[in-house]
């Protein structure tokens, strides 16, 4: 946010508390999203509109994740995931295509190399992300003629209250996960405990998507997502299990 104040953009932020309202940096402004209820994002919709002013960019770069395998997550936690991941992404931004139509704005979705090679015990966010690839791909030729330029940034491992909390689950799973998982719990947890990468480079990525003249369809941010890109898009099948093998120790 402060990259792009620092660039001369108004911000309007959103926020789901008091607390992380006071938290934001002098001058910005915030409304209310909460992404797991549509009625809250219409609700969120029309507060942005009661601000006054042109709509130039989205960026949607709301996450969560819930580690775990898929067979011992419930049902709710999973529709949760895709909910505030990708179906509110999707609803919010469909929202707002005609407020961004009028000033030839931008969208930028923030993705992950999640998105192009699947871990395993992170499925419902793995699913998310890459599905939010296919949103913006099709969204990106759709808005073509509407002079909306779209683009995803791609982060590798960051250092974010999501990646701080997954490091907490996999922990956790340590005890709790069934039988047949636990022998995968160990080494991706080694997987989070890799540092991330600053997020200020994050945030200089998606500013380079608002504020360039010519965007990229896709901005990689880090070596580990260009590397995922690389090895989820582009190797051939036997390749990638051969990598995941070697990853999670399996021989």
């Amino acid at each position: 946010m402060a990259h792009l104040q620092a660039r001369g953009f108004p911000v309007l932020a959103a926020v789901r508390s008091d607390d992380q309202a006071a938290s934001l940096p002098a001058g910005a402004r915030s409304f209310r999203l909460d992404l797991s209820e549509p009625a809250r994002i219409d609700a969120a919709v029309e507060e942005i509109r009661s601000f006054g002013l042109p709509l130039c960019g989205l960026v949607n770069n709301a996450g969560m994740s819930r580690a775990g395998a898929i067979e011992d997550l419930p049902m709710q936690t999973i529709r949760e995931v895709l909910q505030v991941n990708l179906i509110g992404p999707v609803h919010l931004t469909r929202a707002l295509l005609p407020d961004l139509r009028r000033r030839h704005g931008r969208v930028v979705n923030v993705g992950s190399g999640e998105g192009f090679l699947a871990t395993p015990l992170n499925a419902p966010y793995c699913m998310a992300k890459h599905a939010l690839e296919a949103f913006t791909d099709s969204l990106r030729l759709e808005l073509a003629p509407s002079g909306i330029a779209v683009s995803i940034v791609s982060p590798g491992q960051t250092e974010t209250s999501i990646l701080r909390d997954a490091r907490a689950a996999f922990r956790a799973l340590s005890s709790s996960s069934s039988a047949p998982y636990r022998e995968l719990v160990d080494p991706r947890g080694r997987m989070a405990d890799r540092p991330g990468m600053p997020p200020a480079r994050v945030a200089e990525a998606v500013v380079r998507a608002l504020s360039a003249r010519r965007p990229h369809a896709r901005y990689f941010v880090g070596p580990d997502s260009r590397g995922a890109f690389l090895l989820g898009r582009i190797a051939p099948g036997a390749i990638r299990r051969l990598f995941m093998r070697k990853i999670l120790g399996f021989h």
